[in-house]
């Protein structure tokens, strides 16, 4: 994963060690930093490095993960967050909604989001510059915030158009689910490419229309584009086991399955959440939006 200090140093105060004491702790902490790279963007030169870590720290793929172990390693304190009393007050509301159901082994939370009043699909200029320093191509397209979310935070959100989905279903209210289908179907995804669902695929559907192959990608007929204005955002956590199942029987891996595959949890999934919101917010001050759906699998007693 290709991270910049300058990004690193948001989160954790690196730029007052050496890169050689850093690079040090990081391979006693069971990281790989396989590369370090210089990169000019806006007449200013970005260290990058390369840390990759073994297969068992899933947690820590992603900006904020590391960050973490590094305030361990290093002894040092973490920056403060930019994260306002607003924000955590909507991640509370969010907590107090979820709706608990018996634990599936297919996923454990299952979260949407409507958004109406997107009027302005501008990337802000410091999110591109960060996308380019992680060696990604930025896209100045919706795309962009789910990628920079995923860096940053390590939770991949799929965002689907609302009012494709309202028009589909002939009407504006509908209910969600996640569900193994019990027909077999063929399913064309935004990849322009039609698959064969069998029971053993679980799909995201709206009124028992499939909007998407869960947690790997979305229906062609529902997925955005430039002229978007409204957005269904669905974040959950689902069995790594079950992803790469459907994976291989498909012959079909996305950058949010490859991040489901290694496994997650949802420590911080609200919190990525409110901050991929607040991010789309930025340009769109008078965004809409609403909790839709909310579940979580009911705890364990041990």
């Amino acid at each position: 994963m290709y991270t910049s200090l300058d990004w690193l140093n948001e989160l954790v105060p690196v730029k007052t060690i050496e890169l050689e004491e850093l690079i040090n702790k990081l391979t006693l902490g069971g990281f790989e930093v396989e590369e370090i790279l210089e990169i000019a963007i806006n007449k200013q030169t970005r260290k990058i490095l390369d840390i990759s870590a073994t297969a068992n720290r899933a947690d820590s793929l992603s900006v904020k993960g590391i960050a973490k172990e590094i305030t361990a390693l290093l002894d040092k304190p973490a920056s403060s967050s930019d994260y306002t009393s607003e924000s955590l007050e909507y991640q509370k509301i969010i907590e107090k909604t979820f709706v608990p159901f018996e634990t599936s082994q297919d996923y454990s939370t299952f979260v949407t989001v409507t958004i109406e009043n997107l009027t302005n699909l501008t990337v802000p200029k410091w999110i591109t510059e960060k996308l380019i320093c992680s060696k990604i191509e930025p896209s100045n397209t919706l795309i962009d915030f789910q990628t920079y979310v995923l860096l940053e935070t390590g939770y991949p959100f799929e965002f689907y158009d609302l009012e494709k989905i309202q028009k589909l279903l002939g009407t504006s209210k509908f209910e969600l689910g996640l569900k193994s289908i019990k027909n077999p179907i063929e399913f064309t995804a935004s990849n322009e490419i039609t698959y064969k669902l069998n029971s053993d695929i679980l799909v995201l559907e709206a009124n028992n229309y499939p909007l998407s192959i869960g947690g790997i990608i979305p229906n062609k007929n529902v997925a955005y584009t430039s002229k978007t204005k409204s957005l269904l955002i669905e974040g959950s956590i689902f069995n790594s086991k079950k992803i790469r199942e459907q994976s291989r029987s498909l012959g079909l891996r996305t950058d949010r399955s490859a991040r489901y595959e290694k496994g997650l949890n949802n420590s911080f999934f609200i919190e990525a959440l409110i901050r991929l919101l607040t991010l789309l917010k930025i340009t769109n001050p008078n965004l809409i939006c609403n909790l839709h759906t909310a579940s979580q699998a009911k705890a364990v007693d041990r």
